[in-house]
């Protein structure tokens, strides 16, 4: 009987860390000022988000956010096995596409990560460790989520959609996020 209740306590113990190693998804909130697609606008299987951008920190709809930086985004769609998830995807990239320049705040995709999520994470150094991985499940990593304007195109993430292209109210309770990424266009 001893041995068991150890292995119970131990197991209890192993899911109270895995409990604090903080893991889940979260949501893109973005201005949008351009969106190219490549190769090409009618068969697209990469794109570059260009604005301003945030990450939800605890899940989707949550007002908590990293600090906005302004760069781009860098995906290409990965071997999805059904149709029906490129089609969306590729729905959301052509949606992006409609509200860039219009100054209209949205939530898009998904971003799974792994431990503690801080300011940091959202642009650390090359050579850092990775926290960030674009696919639930998958060893590919977002390396940089938010890129600097001035860095060269490379290396895509992997897109992972989630609900579609929200668009988001400067009232309501991310109100205050809309008005973060707002500031952080004007600068």
């Amino acid at each position: 009987m001893k041995p068991l209740k150890l292995f119970l306590i131990a197991l209890i113990l192993m899911i109270g860390a895995m409990e604090l190693a903080a893991s889940g998804s979260v949501a893109i909130y973005a201005i949008v000022e351009k969106v190219v697609l490549e190769p090409s606008d009618s068969a697209p299987d990469r794109v570059q988000i260009w604005g301003v951008f945030t990450l939800a920190d605890g899940g989707p709809n949550s007002s908590l956010t990293l600090t906005p930086q302004r760069g781009y985004l860098y995906f290409f769609l990965p071997g999805v096995t059904a149709e029906s998830q490129r089609k969306a995807a590729l729905k959301e990239w052509a949606d992006l596409k409609t509200v860039a320049g219009t100054g209209q705040a949205v939530a898009f995709g998904r971003i799974t990560y792994i431990g503690a999520f801080s300011d940091e994470l959202i642009s650390r150094p090359a050579g850092m460790p990775p926290y960030l991985t674009s696919m639930p499940g998958s060893t590919s990593v977002a390396q940089n989520v938010v890129r600097r304007e001035s860095a060269a195109p490379s290396s895509p993430d992997p897109y992972v959609g989630n609900v579609g292209l929200v668009k988001l109210s400067s009232t309501g309770n991310l109100a205050a996020v809309v008005e973060k990424l707002k500031a952080a266009l004007k600068r």
